[in-house]
């Protein structure tokens, strides 16, 4: 992963920017005929006396790149046409005619004559444009194959004058909802902020060297998934599991440490290996490997700039992960097979679709308010009727579908219906917002005591990743502050006990410095502080005083005696560090000075493994005397230098 860059609010563009283009407005009108743009230019009160057809297009392009022209316009629109241009707006701007007429339908708004009136009447005041996409247009706006016929558009100017405000219904968290005798309050769960970032290291000091096996690796596609099994009577296959996916073995691993959800453990791990951040070995191991920096990156003052690198990688990042876990909630995703019992599926398809469908939910839940519970069943309803097929869109073109979700075999789920929708998409909705919102801190949720989804909140971290908004100083005043940091505690095998929080990144930084990692345990970061880690950090240029310093600073509460106990043996070390060497290729003992050499004959067996003195200083020893040596100089706390063979 690189290194992020400085801080900067052009960097956090907003969802709702991420549109189909559409042609320019002023394309739109050299199409228009000059007594029809007369026409719109009389709607908009703009004279027309005079004027060439290309004087009134330059007119009418000036005209409409002011708001304030467009918004009276839609104020003298009746209400119906109001509301349909609203829900269009909502639904991306650009439809097909299948698709608008089942919009008009899903919100009432009348008949099918009253469809084409209020048609004709959005049309000729330009807030709606037909238009008809060759192969060079859908080039040109990247539509990826199938091609989708979208036979209507709302330009540009008008969009973003519209300011259209998503209908929301509020959700008191305090009232105790359900009917009976003992209704009861929500349980709510509370995001926290960058608790993403400290749970990914946890994820990835755990796995740094677990191993890989080569079965793991899937084979590159050609045109189909692997084969995953026999078919079913009516010819379909179970989804296969996605090419990222996380070996249950390497799950299965993890949860002995660090004590998350298997789901969350499988968003985690992808999002290490998509960042780089996890990698694996490529000189021939099958060892996962850590970045050096990773501590600093997860908690050190750029985890801002980091989270949103990462939320951006996930955002844009092609998988069917979210599709593959409906299978988790009792369903079941089933696709074609191939005569040779293989998904017969094009390479891409469900990666491509999953991330459009991931990517068309957030754009309309970063429109949610702010820091207002709102009400999850409504919000459902409303997609239903704004968006049904937002997850099945291109299969719906398809006279035989590629791949569906059904509960009983044979029975695909209707996304037509409300009541199969609410199984599929509006589950699909639901783990979307429990599930990585919540993990991003981006969304709390209420839950009812049968764990179902009542309500949801955006965080103000939703506003920072969604639209680029930094909370004001008095907002994060008003944020409910992180648990205060605890300090470290020492293991029973001596090792250094960490909590993984931001607050606590100036003691890691320090304790990294001079200690080598050794995991996780307990779900904190773990450190041995050993003779070769110390003797690196102060052979680099580094003062262990400021490792005790440290240390002594974070002795309190239960573990003050163990670490003054460590602080003790540290002093020793770093005193007697150096005084003392031994050369082990050539099984050397050198001392600073006379006395010293006095003084390690008089506490050791130094006489019997020495062969011959070759200064006062240095002597030539016994092959295996050096380790008989360095063990009796450590049982007395003393740590000599060791100059290894290379």
């Amino acid at each position: 992963m690189r290194a992020p860059a400085s801080p900067s609010s052009s960097r956090y563009a907003p969802l709702s920017s991420r549109r189909l283009p559409v042609n320019t407005i002023g394309e739109t009108l050299a199409q228009i005929g000059l007594s029809e743009l007369r026409s719109l230019a009389r709607e908009y009160g703009v004279g027309v006396a005079g004027l060439s057809k290309q004087e009134l297009i330059e007119t009418m392009i000036e005209t409409l790149r002011q708001p304030e022209a467009i918004r009276r316009v839609v104020a003298k629109l009746e209400k119906p046409q109001r509301q349909l241009l609203a829900a269009f707006a909502l639904a991306g701007g650009s439809l097909s005619d299948e698709e608008l007429r089942g919009l008009f339908e899903r919100f009432s708004l009348g008949n099918t004559g009253t469809l084409q009136d209020m048609l004709v009447a959005l049309q000729a005041r330009l807030l709606i444009v037909r238009a008809s996409f060759h192969q060079a247009s859908q080039q040109r706006l990247h539509l990826s194959l199938p091609p989708l016929d979208i036979s209507w558009y709302i330009p540009q100017e008008v969009r973003e004058a519209l300011h259209v405000t998503l209908p929301v219904t509020p959700f008191n968290v305090e009232v105790p909802y359900g009917k009976g005798a003992n209704p009861s309050l929500p349980t709510l769960h509370i995001a926290e902020p960058y608790k993403l970032l400290a749970d990914l290291l946890l994820i990835a000091r755990a796995l740094d060297g677990f191993p890989v096996e080569p079965a793991e690796r899937r084979s590159s596609r050609s045109g189909s998934l692997l084969p995953v099994g026999r078919s079913s009577a009516d010819g379909s296959l179970a989804l296969p599991p996605p090419e990222d996916q996380p070996s249950p073995a390497m799950i299965a691993f993890l949860r002995a440490s660090v004590r998350r959800s298997p789901a969350f453990l499988r968003f985690g791990v992808r999002l290490l290996r998509l960042a780089d951040i996890l990698y694996k070995e490529e000189n021939g191991q099958t060892n996962l490997r850590l970045l050096p920096n990773a501590a600093q990156l997860l908690l050190g003052p750029a985890r801002g700039d980091v989270l949103h690198d990462l939320f951006t990688h996930w955002l844009n990042r092609a998988s069917y992960a979210e599709l593959f876990e409906l299978s988790e909630n009792g369903l079941r995703v089933r696709c074609r097979a191939t005569p040779l019992n293989q998904p017969d599926l094009r390479r891409g398809e469900l990666e491509q679709e999953n991330n459009e469908a991931r990517q068309e939910l957030l754009a309309l839940i970063s429109q949610v308010p702010l820091g207002e519970w709102i009400n999850f069943a409504a919000f459902a309803r409303f997609i239903y009727r704004l968006r049904p097929t937002f997850l099945q869109r291109r299969q719906r073109l398809f006279p035989s579908p590629h791949w569906w979700i059904e509960q009983e075999e044979g029975h695909p789920l209707n996304p037509g219906q409300f009541s199969d929708w609410l199984r599929a998409e509006g589950r699909y909705l639901a783990s979307l917002l429990q599930g990585p919102l919540h993990w991003w801190g981006l969304c709390d949720f209420a839950l009812s005591t049968a764990d179902q989804l009542l309500a949801f909140r955006l965080t103000p971290l939703a506003g920072q990743l969604f639209h680029g908004r930094f909370p004001s100083t008095q907002e994060e005043q008003a944020t409910p502050s992180s648990p205060a940091p605890t300090a470290l505690t020492i293991s029973a095998d001596g090792d250094l006990l960490i909590p993984c929080q931001p607050a606590n990144w100036p003691l890691i930084a320090g304790i990294e410095d001079f200690a080598e990692s050794r995991g996780v345990q307990d779900e904190m970061l773990r450190y041995s502080l050993t003779a070769r880690s110390l003797g690196e950090a102060i052979s680099q240029g580094r003062d262990p005083q400021d490792l005790l310093d440290l240390l002594d600073r974070s002795s309190s509460g239960e573990s003050e005696s163990a670490i003054q106990q460590l602080l003790s043996s540290m002093r020793r070390r770093i005193a007697n560090y150096g005084r003392v060497r031994f050369y082990t290729e050539v099984s050397l003992l050198q001392t600073a000075d006379v006395a010293g050499m006095q003084q390690l004959a008089a506490i050791t067996t130094l006489e019997e493994q020495t062969i011959r003195s070759i200064q006062p200083t240095l002597l030539l020893l016994k092959k295996q005397g050096v380790e008989q040596l360095q063990d009796e100089l450590k049982r007395r706390g003393q740590v000599p230098l060791l100059h290894e063979e290379v």
